[in-house]
């Protein structure tokens, strides 16, 4: 009688479990050697003499989506004052027939100085030329406050929205980075008494809003042009979730500013 030994074999499912475990383990041990290795580089960087460079690394690669979201969201902020929505709604910027081509318009604008260095970039400074330009027909109508307050959002909304919502949060030395190009920025728009530090914007832009945000008609429908356009790509069926998302997304203060119905704890 022969006798034979049997060897262990796994079953048919084992290999393709086992390849997709190593290569899930490969992967996660892949990007965490390679996830910080950019903030690592930026933080060799100058924060003044490279703060484009830096910008341009967190607007473009680190976290574009995230960050491209938080720069839509600091204007509509400024929507919730007054004094600000009156101007912009006698524009006839924000009604249903011209709100893309405005949101376009200002967006490329925005792009081309905020991406490329206006001490030495051609484009961007006649970008920033024609942004001052168009300024400067309300030059009359625009309190310094404002152009600040509009200001100190584009600086400090990206960090915020980043620590909310990004995978990982700005570096105080990238957070400086975004307020050192933007401080240039607002100093070539002619905006006076911009703070000194990052800090010192973020209190002053908090006083700004406990003080000079409150309901008003014309936040009301500049707002609700903004909305509209954030959410006509969608099918309508499911417009009023989008809605209530994006509302959810705004603090209380900001919530009655426009007039928008606060949304239930569990969505915000």
């Amino acid at each position: 009688r022969s006798c034979s030994r049997s060897s262990p074999m796994l079953p048919s499912w084992g290999l393709p479990v086992l390849i997709t475990t190593a290569a899930v383990a490969a992967y996660l041990g892949l990007q965490r050697a390679l996830r910080w290795r950019r903030a690592r580089r930026l933080a060799r960087l100058s924060a003044d003499e490279a703060s484009v460079e830096i910008l341009n690394e967190m607007y473009q690669l680190e976290m574009p989506f995230i960050i491209t979201k938080a720069a839509e969201f600091a204007l509509f902020r400024t929507f919730g004052v007054p004094t600000i929505s009156k101007l912009l709604d006698s524009t006839k910027g924000f009604e249903p027939d011209n709100v893309l081509s405005r949101y376009e318009d200002t967006t490329l604008l925005i792009q081309h100085f905020a991406y490329f260095d206006v001490r030495s970039n051609q484009h961007a400074a006649a970008a920033l030329a024609r942004f001052n330009q168009i300024h400067g027909f309300y030059a009359d109508r625009i309190s310094n406050d404002d152009m600040l307050y509009t200001l100190s959002q584009f600086m400090l909304e990206p960090a915020r929205f980043c620590a909310r919502f990004g995978w990982r949060a700005f570096t105080p030395h990238e957070r400086e980075a975004c307020f050192n190009y933007w401080r240039v920025l607002g100093e070539r728009m002619g905006i006076r008494q911009i703070p000194t530090t990052v800090d010192e914007l973020d209190a002053w832009n908090r006083a700004y809003e406990a003080r000079a945000m409150r309901y008003s008609v014309t936040n009301q429908r500049v707002a609700e042009g903004s909305v509209l356009l954030f959410i006509k790509p969608y099918p309508r069926c499911v417009q009023p979730l989008l809605r209530r998302v994006i509302y959810a997304l705004l603090d209380d203060r900001l919530t009655d500013a426009i007039g928008a119905p606060r949304q239930p704890a569990w969505l915000k």
